[in-house]
């Protein structure tokens, strides 16, 4: 602050400054007394922060401790760890076990065709699948494009590109997970992209069969016994049984007529036996043919002595009833969607002879299986079956039972899964090469005259540049008899032209410009048509058509621009397919030799091993007569004696010879592994599920007879004693900072900054009470000092090691005890979930006054007769979500009908759908597809120039927009406008034409979508295009919590999981089911614990919040009604107990909260006090500004005064002095 200006004391003679700052000090006193003040509670601030610091490294101590996990002490050694590694839980039991590794589990690996180069167009174009998950090509992607979109598929496999050698390009797709599962791999287009890739071979197989029935072995007679036949000394005897059934079978006395008629007489639902015959070579054979059932049992050895089944229990000879598709997560999307393709195959597929249309795009499980039946193909039906995959959700396949007759179209039966491109057959390829320069056949002349010249059209004029009268502004240097003449139509006259060819003295050759009319001209050339165009000039003149492809047939002397002379050699060199050198010479020795004469050379040379030829484009090819991999190479040189330009360019090659392939690199492989004599396969090299408690890493293949032998222990406590020793280090560093921040020097008396704080002094005492107070356990281990751990003199904590020992190897699970949280029940219909840092430990009392209960509803109708007309059922679930599954009924069903259709809709996974309202056609009725033109869509008046607006939303919600421009609407069609959409939303969409055509858009993720899509057709050119508002027709869904019963015939509805949130209601289109169309919810648990208020949420029961001592604590009430109305709401008692790492974890919790922690109240009370003592230090320094501005001002006042008396004191003596001087 300014103290304004200072002086001495000019009149009297005082430091009148000194003593403003003097008497101004004594007035800032108080200040330095504050500012002192505040030094220290900063000091301490920073005191309580380094307190802080320790305490979070003891809390994460303790927590460590507070884990189950860490009294794990399985040890766990394997002889050899290079072949098999391991490791272990604390599950797995004492004990050794001998490993040998019989096989590695392996990726599969496959590899495309060979590819000249990785970075040119492929001009393939189309989708397939991998693992699920749709990839779209494009015609101008090339090799490496397809790597890429195949990796950023994420779809399980990785590709890369192979370059063998120049001109040998391969893609390699290969599963990142070993296993025989491997990796599927589909074709899902007309288009055959696999096999254009050289993926999959032209050749399909059925991927997925089921078995429906077993066969036996052969044998000779089906009248004598089987022992007999087998020449059994004791032929086994006993029950075996099928589908569920007991037969008994005695193959001393039983042959396979009387054991089929033992299958028969049982009367087995769906089942039947019968004996086949067929003849070997005059030899009658026969064999047990058991249709209707695979599940076949064997207690006595029978089935396998038969041949009927193998030593593992499985069917040797399945017989084979149908095919079925790959699983999928619905019954009710479109399978176009579920595989994440743009547009979905379509077309008729044959089964058994018989025609039948799907369409992917729009078709689900259920649409397939409808079709399938309608059709009516005899012995054919088709059903749609549920399994649970491992994660527990369902899945669904179409099975076509009946026959395996099936022919594909469009790929469709490929894309399902129920059909597979063969990897193996390949046929051998042979090597070409091909030349990068084609040649040309000079154009005709248009207009000779005689055998010896040649005239130009008639033009009409022969001053004005040829640009004026024929409309063509060609140039370029042409060749009239081998001589060069240049040419510039832009500006060139008729007669210009002639003098320029006069000019050049071409020998015997003449021009002129005749007048043909009144203003009519032509150019004549005379003594030659021997014409090489340049720029298309001598073509715009009509001199010479325009220049043809050369053919093997073609003459060298009538290659365009080449000029070849007779004496003109071609030099051959290259190499054989061995790799042996080849080299020769070809002589043009008249220019009526033709290119034929040239490749017949070149065959000879080679000893007629290729064919030589030109291909459609003029340039030279080689072609291998061997399939298979090839050395051969070619060069073509042409030396061109006579001064020409004759060239073939270089050849490299086209198609790379390759022997017959497999495509498959690697086969996926499960690893096999015998474990103490009995042999196991996994599909993964790491295998958990085998010994309990132990992880085998397999590395490497054992050699023969060498047994790994990997033993268990229990006595590794090396990571529990060393968690111990960190924690006792920390618990000491963090205490002994405390107790230097609190200390008083005995001999100065100074004090520490936290000296007798009242805060650090409570936490000090609950730390140690933390460590002294014995833990309500039963037995002797009740407090730390009993393992070995306890203060010493110094107040330090210690560790007894030799008890510490013996109380980890003797007792650990006393020691656990005394560390981690253990909850307990008495009633076993309750369990222990957890606690909160806010619940005490204690033994409290459970009262459960309502059970949790499921929403359900019965109908009340007894439906086993099949419904008496088809209805539409509709249920929707209660929730945030509010999903809503329809399930079409039909005449007929059965309960058992419904269940399974309710129990398909309500498990399947749903992608939402959309569909635009507006029909557009091509004549007023015939729909639109998505080959229609836009200037075919009637009535929309589209022209150039048009544009239409792509926006919407992602199935996530992210927004996207996009404008598709319509540059040519008679080529452009709806087609490319619906590939603009999949792009413009990530591909991540199906978006097709369905057959009313209207735009039907299916979002490729199942499940709650935000996605929308809107068309706005701009019509700049007055058009009338509408595509219509594309609304939600199906809305996008999980598996829907609610399961189907059959209940005496009765239809039951319940929800899967109890409480008030969860629950569901139906509507009807005909009231047949006798349902209550209410809303119908659960109950959640009531009750208390410990007397205090819980609140309830399905089965879960939790003590309320700011409870006093159950806040938290959560427990799962597992009680019915029932129990409670005949037992009372008394459910026993639950006892909670917190060792030192979970009760000290929550004392530091409470001690280190960063938001209302004991230190960091601490620290913002000390905050709070140094604000307020700033605020004081303020006051006080504008008081002692106003102090020294008022001395300031009393000792200027003080210097006038005396100025002024000084200068009347001069005054006086100066008229003293005056008067004094006149006396005298």
């Amino acid at each position: 602050m300014s103290q304004g200006i200072t002086f001495q004391g000019l009149g009297s003679g005082l430091d009148t400054g000194s003593i403003i700052e003097q008497l101004v000090a004594i007035e800032q006193r108080p200040v330095t007394l504050i500012q002192r003040r505040q030094a220290t509670l900063e000091t301490q601030k920073l005191a309580i922060a380094d307190i802080n610091s320790a305490l979070l490294n003891l809390k994460s101590q303790a927590e460590n401790l507070a884990d189950v996990d860490l009294f794990s002490i399985t040890k766990i050694n394997s002889s050899d760890s290079s072949k098999v590694s391991v490791s272990a839980t604390n599950d797995a039991a004492i004990g050794s076990i001998n490993v040998e590794v019989l096989e590695l589990a392996q990726a599969r690996s496959l590899s495309s065709r060979s590819f000249s180069a990785s970075d040119e167009d492929l001009g393939l174009a189309g989708e397939f699948v991998v693992n699920g998950v749709g990839i779209d090509i494009a015609s101008t992607d090339s090799l490496i494009d397809v790597r890429d979109t195949i990796n950023a598929a994420d779809a399980g496999v990785n590709a890369q590109i192979l370059t063998v050698a120049d001109g040998d390009n391969r893609l390699i797709v290969s599963a990142e997970e070993v296993g025989a599962a491997g990796f599927d791999l589909r074709d899902a287009s007309a288009e055959d992209v696999l096999q254009g890739l050289g993926l999959t071979s032209a050749a399909t197989q059925v991927k997925n069969t089921f078995a429906d029935g077993a066969r036996s072995a052969q044998f000779l007679s089906d009248s004598d016994s089987v022992g007999t036949l087998l020449n059994l000394s004791s032929p086994p005897a006993g029950t075996v049984s099928i589908a569920g059934t007991d037969i008994t079978v005695d193959l001393a006395t039983d042959s396979l007529t009387s054991i089929a008629d033992s299958i028969n007489t049982a009367g087995i639902a769906g089942v039947s036996a019968a004996v086949t015959s067929v003849d070997d070579g005059g030899l009658m054979r026969y064999q047990l043919e058991i249709q209707g059932t695979t599940e076949i049992v064997d207690n006595t050895g029978a089935m396998e002595t038969m041949g009927v089944l193998d030593s593992s229990g499985g069917v040797v000879d399945e017989i084979i009833a149908g095919t079925e598709t790959d699983a999928f997560t619905s019954t009710t999307t479109s399978l176009g969607s579920l595989l994440s393709l743009g547009t979905g195959p379509q077309g008729s597929i044959s089964i058994a002879g018989q025609s039948v249309a799907i369409d992917l795009a729009e078709d689900s499980l259920t649409d397939i299986q409808t079709r399938i039946n309608d059709a009516s193909i005899a012995g054919v039906t088709a059903t749609v079956t549920t399994s649970s995959h491992a994660d527990g959700k369902s899945q669904f396949r179409l099975r076509i039972d009946g026959t395996t007759d099936l022919v594909d179209d469009g790929n469709i039966l490929e894309s399902l899964g129920v059909l597979q491109g063969s990897n193996s057959a390949f046929e051998s390829v042979a090597r070409v090469l091909t030349a990068n320069t084609p040649n040309q056949v000079r154009g005709a002349v248009l207009n000779p005259v005689g055998g010896s010249g040649a005239k130009s059209m008639e033009v009409a004029s022969d001053a004005d540049p040829l640009s004026t009268t024929i409309g063509s502004t060609a140039s370029g240097s042409v060749s009239i008899d081998g001589v060069a003449v240049a040419i510039d139509l832009n500006t060139d006259s008729l007669n210009d032209v002639r003098d320029k060819i006069n000019a050049t003295g071409i020998s015997g050759v003449t021009a002129t410009v005749n007048t043909v009319g009144p203003a009519t001209f032509e150019l004549e050339i005379s003594g030659t048509q021997t014409f090489d165009d340049d720029g298309g000039v001598l073509q715009d003149l009509g001199v010479v058509g325009a220049n043809s492809v050369a053919t093997d047939n073609t003459r060298f002397g009538d290659i365009a621009n080449v000029n070849v002379q007779a004496g003109d050699t071609v030099s051959i060199s290259g190499r054989n397919r061995d790799g042996d050198q080849v080299a020769g010479t070809f002589t043009i020795s008249n220019s009526n030799l033709r290119i034929d004469n040239l490749l017949t050379t070149v065959e000879g040379l080679f000893g007629d091993d290729v064919t030589a030829f030109v291909d459609a484009m003029g340039r030279i090819s080689l072609a291998d007569n061997v399939a298979g991999t090839s050395s051969m190479s070619l060069t073509l040189t042409a030396n061109n004696e006579g001064g020409g330009n004759l060239t073939f360019g270089d050849l490299s090659v086209t198609t790379q010879g390759a022997d017959a392939r497999s495509s498959e690199l690697q086969a996926g492989t499960d690893a096999e592994v015998r474990i103490n004599g009995i042999t196991l396969s996994r599909s993964t090299n790491t295998i958990t599920d085998a010994v309990e408690g132990v992880t085998l890493t397999l590395n490497q293949i054992t050699d023969e007879e060498e047994v790994v032998e990997v033993s268990v222990s229990k006595d590794d406590t090396t990571q529990l004693r060393s968690q111990l020793e960190g924690f006792v280090a920390e618990y000491n560093t963090a205490m002994g900072l405390i107790q230097a921040q609190m200390a008083v020097d005995t001999d100065t008396g100074e004090r520490s900054s936290l000296t007798g704080d009242a805060t650090i002094l409570g936490v000090q005492s609950r730390l140690r009470s933390a460590i002294i107070n014995e833990i309500d356990v039963e037995g002797e281990f009740n407090a730390l000092v009993f393992m070995g751990i306890n203060f010493d003199r110094d107040g330090e904590l210690t560790i007894d090691d030799a008890r510490l020992t013996e109380a980890l190897e003797n007792n650990l699970e006393d020691v656990q005890a005394l560390f981690v949280e253990r909850g307990s029940t008495t009633n076993e219909d309750v369990e222990f979930v957890r606690s909160t840092t806010r619940t005490l430990a204690g033994n409290y009392s459970l009262d459960v006054t309502q059970a949790a209960q499921q929403a359900e509803l019965l109908g009340s109708v007894d439906l086993s007769g099949g419904l008496a007309e088809a209805q539409t059922l509709t249920i929707t679930e209660i929730g945030s979500l509010s999903s809503t599954a329809v399930v079409e009924l039909t005449a007929g069903d059965t309960t058992d009908d419904i269940v399974e259709k309710v129990n398909s809709a309500l498990s399947s996974e749903v992608a939402e759908v959309r569909r635009g309202s507006v029909a557009n056609t091509t004549d007023g009725a015939a729909a639109i597809d998505e080959d229609t033109v836009f200037a075919d869509i009637f009535g929309a008046g589209v022209v150039n120039g048009d544009s239409i607006r792509i926006q919407g939303t992602t199935h996530d919600g992210s927004a996207v927009q996009r404008s598709y421009e319509i540059e040519d609407a008679v080529t452009q069609d709806i087609g490319d406008l619906l590939s603009e959409v999949r792009a413009t939303f990530g591909n991540d969409i199906s978006a097709n034409i369905d057959a009313d055509g209207r735009i039907l858009v299916t979002d490729n993720q199942v499940g709650p979508s935000s996605l929308t899509v809107t068309l706005v057709e701009a019509n700049e050119g007055g058009g009338n295009l509408d595509l219509g508002s594309i609304e939600a027709e199906t809305e996008g869904r999980f598996p829907m919590e609610i399961t189907a019963i059959n209940v005496d015939g009765r239809l039951q509805l319940r929800h899967d999981s109890s409480g008030d949130n969860s629950g569901f209601s139906v509507t009807q289109s005909v009231d047949q089911l006798g349902l209550a169309t209410d809303e119908v919810r659960g109950a959640d648990v009531e009750g208390s614990i410990n007397g205090e208020v819980a609140d309830g949420f399905g089965r879960i029961l939790t003590g309320s919040r700011d409870n006093a001592t159950t806040d938290g604590l959560t427990l799962r009430v597992t009680t019915t009604q029932a129990e409670l109305d005949a037992d009372g709401s008394d459910r026993g008692s639950v006892g909670l107990v917190y060792g030192v790492g979970r009760s000290l974890t929550d004392l530091l919790s409470f001690i280190t909260d960063d938001i209302d922690g004991t230190l960091k109240t601490r620290e913002d009370a000390i905050d709070d006090t140094i604000d307020n003592l700033g605020d004081q230090i303020t006051v006080l320094e504008r008081r002692v500004e106003q102090t020294r501005t008022h001395l300031v001002s009393k000792f200027a006042t003080l210097e006038g005064s005396l100025a002024t008396l000084q200068s009347q004191g001069e005054f006086l003596a100066s008229q003293l002095a005056g008067l004094s001087s006149g006396r005298g």
